[in-house]
């Protein structure tokens, strides 16, 4: 009994993913755990590659500190790599930009006149969101990294080991690249995509730039660097198991394609075991984040950047839902349907739960999973906010259309009526009314046509005309009950009992009603939905039949 109580203790501690790998991290003897994140500024980052390259370790890192380890969180730019395609979407002269293919990104303009060039105007995008989301990892460039000589001692050991490397590279790949497996810069063209190391004589390493790789065409140039500072770099392949070594990595996560059988994530392993002779951290693969069923891509117009996304939504909401899906799950984020409203329903529920003020119905969930829901609320936490009431999402999309939120008493009364309570407390406050401001602005850019609610002046004449008898008492009845005081909740209760008394299907009594005030036939839950529009207001629309 005793071993049995003790097994779901131990299941009841691993709360979420990212606490499994902060238990896996203490089992390694190290004394201070080192999480990456890494992406190359070539294109767009959205919340795509923001899930693997930067959210999955933030998340991973912030778990190994509450469970007491020593950390630290390095987030890479790979700004070093080559420019060896023009990215869709981006309003540049084409034909210009070619000329710096096979250049480092770090070394090719910029698309706009306010970046140095190609490699910062692209990490801007992470820079200037990045804290607003509780991300703040300690920011390197690969290509300084190189300059500063970081990666020498990885680079003297690859030169020295070059055929068990390529020995390595082919078991696993299946292939090994032409001559040694380092990447020399062209003294002439400035090139290292285009060379082919020739030789090591223990000082220089000797090459060639006469390959074509991907359309890019070497200049011809042959001679010979020592291989520090930036003078050679090392292919993709073992520039991450070299990371690993050079930084001493504990933890990092990748896109799924880095996990696929003879993918970088074997051969890394092997390199870091057999050539570097050190363990490699733990790795995670972290599916895509699609969006309506598709990748995301610039030249589709489906991306949704960082920035976008505090424009229409928390930036815990996003954290959320990354804490809450395994990084294994593929998520498939739909912003015009229910889909995200279900999202942020979630993220209040455990937020209620987090702050104890759970309905009846939160608490049905097993001892389990209500523990799991607290810590993946505070994981997604940014800031600690003691909160004491909501607005759901769905519910402040309804007021956010039907009221001036500039008009703050107003807005205050017409939630205390429909059942939120905003209070006095200042924080929780701003939450709400934070939440209404989102609400309006997804209704700006994402909401579908059927969500847009426009209350109806005067009833029409083909309305009145399908409008039974009883039907008519019955709208008549509700009118009457619109001159008391009521909740929202008790509204909706009592249009379901008027509909009964009157022998009328209630789905169809529903559906006079939506016709009537929005002429839908469906809509906002009908009860609050009457308080948020004004009970006078409808009351009138009533009295026209």
């Amino acid at each position: 009994m005793l071993q049995k109580k003790q097994r779901q203790k131990k299941e009841l501690e691993f709360y979420t993913w990212a606490d499994k790998v902060a238990a896996e991290l203490r089992k390694r003897a190290v004394k201070r755990h080192v999480v990456h994140g890494m992406w190359t500024p070539s294109g767009f980052f959205h919340i795509g590659n923001a899930r693997p390259e930067l959210f999955t370790p933030a998340i991973a890192y912030q778990a190994a500190l509450d469970a007491g380890l020593q950390a630290e969180f390095n987030f890479f730019f790979d700004d070093f790599d080559d420019f060896d395609k023009i990215p869709e979407g981006i309003n540049i002269d084409k034909k210009k930009f070619s000329e710096y293919l096979g250049l480092p990104l770090t070394e090719v303009p910029s698309p706009s006149p306010q970046h140095k060039n190609w490699a910062e105007y692209f990490e801007e995008q992470i820079l200037v969101v990045a804290e607003k989301f509780g991300v703040k990892p300690k920011w390197h460039s690969v290509h300084a990294c190189y300059k500063q000589g970081r990666y020498d001692k990885a680079i003297k050991i690859v030169l020295e080991n070059s055929d068990l490397a390529l020995k390595i590279w082919k078991e696993i790949a299946g292939k090994q690249p032409k001559g040694l497996p380092v990447m020399p810069r062209c003294e002439n063209c400035g090139k290292a995509l285009t060379t082919l190391a020739t030789k090591y004589d223990g000082k220089f390493v000797y090459y060639s730039c006469t390959e074509e790789v991907k359309g890019i065409r070497g200049c011809g140039h042959s001679g010979k660097v020592k291989p520090e500072k930036g003078a050679v770099k090392l292919p993709w392949r073992l520039h991450w198991p070299a990371t690993w070594f050079t930084f001493g990595t504990t933890f990092e996560s990748g896109g799924r394609d880095h996990f696929t059988p003879g993918g970088s994530v074997y051969t890394g392993k092997a390199f870091a075991e057999k050539i570097f002779k050190i363990q490699s951290p733990i790795l995670i693969g972290t599916e895509f984040v699609l969006i309506e069923g598709k990748k995301m891509r610039g030249s589709e117009g489906n991306l949704i950047s960082m920035n976008d996304w505090v424009y229409f939504a928390e930036p815990e909401l996003l954290r959320f839902l990354y804490v809450a899906s395994s990084p294994q799950k593929m998520i498939n984020l739909d912003l015009l349907s229910n889909k995200f409203f279900l999202l942020a329903d979630r993220y209040d529920k455990a937020e209620r739960i987090y702050f104890n003020f759970a309905t009846e119905r939160d608490k049905q969930d097993g001892e389990k999973k209500i523990e799991q829901m607290k810590r993946q609320y505070k994981l997604s936490q940014i800031k600690a906010q003691k909160v004491s009431s909501q607005i759901s999402y769905s519910d402040a999309v309804l007021v956010a259309q039907i009221r001036d939120l500039q008009k703050e008493a107003e807005v205050i009364e017409i939630l205390n009526d429909i059942g939120i309570k905003v209070g006095d407390n200042k924080e929780n406050k701003e939450k709400i009314f934070n939440r209404l401001r989102l609400a309006k602005n997804w209704l700006e850019k994402y909401a579908p046509a059927d969500v847009k609610l426009k209350v109806t002046e005067k009833v029409s004449a083909e309305i009145k005309k399908v409008i039974g008898k009883k039907e008519k008492e019955a709208i008549k009845e509700l009118a009457t009950i619109l001159k008391e005081k009521i909740s929202g909740e008790a509204l909706q209760a009592k249009i379901y009992e008027i509909a009964r008394e009157h022998a009328i299907e209630p789905k169809a009594f529903f559906q006079i009603l939506y016709r009537i005030i929005i002429n839908k036939e469906q809509g906002p839950r009908l009860g609050p939905f009457i308080l948020a529009i004004g009970k006078e207001k409808v009351q009138k629309l009533l009295s026209q039949i």
